[in-house]
């Protein structure tokens, strides 16, 4: 298994694995396929040089998943980052690539001096939920109706991690 930050030269591997996650678990993403077809390539490729997305190759060096982290935007923000998507491809599930992705790129965020991670989760998502608590998230409250897939209302857990530790579940 190799780990690393996906770069521009990476843009036609990302963008089909991407496709790949859309099709398979349309409710682990807040874009829908359509909307990421949209999406020109610069965008793309803007969007990796400026977030933090982590690639995860298995022994073929087939890339088989992904995880992305975007720091806050003004100095006020910039303590926290918002981590998502994760996906991996359904046959390299369970073998570890999640949990490796994961402790990567908080890893690199802690090393960035980033003291608190935030994701959001699909309520129904148990698997990527169990994951996360094992990782030391842990929820903080639930959005209700947080996006709209063919019309039906999905809840979102939402959770969080102190990378400093800072105890976070002070008052809930």
């Amino acid at each position: 298994m190799i780990i690393r930050r996906l770069t521009p030269k990476d843009l036609s591997a990302f963008r089909a694995l991407w496709a790949d996650g859309l099709m398979r678990v349309p409710t682990a993403f807040l874009f829908g396929a359509e909307e990421v077809r949209a999406i020109p390539n610069r965008d793309v490729e803007r969007g990796l040089e400026v977030n933090l997305t982590l690639g995860v190759f298995d022994d073929a060096k087939r890339l088989v998943g992904f995880v992305s982290a975007r720091r806050g935007g003004p100095q006020r923000m910039r303590h926290m980052a918002d981590i998502g998507p994760l996906y991996v491809r359904a046959e390299a599930q369970g073998q570890g690539f999640g949990r490796a992705l994961m402790e990567a790129l908080l890893q690199q965020l802690i090393d960035a001096g980033v003291q608190q991670a935030e994701l959001v989760v699909d309520v129904e998502n148990t698997g990527a939920q169990k994951l996360y608590h094992g990782l030391g998230f842990h929820v903080f409250g639930r959005r209700p109706r947080s996006v709209l897939i063919d019309g039906a209302g999905r809840d979102d857990l939402l959770m969080i991690k102190a990378l400093d530790g800072t105890d976070l579940t002070r008052g809930a």
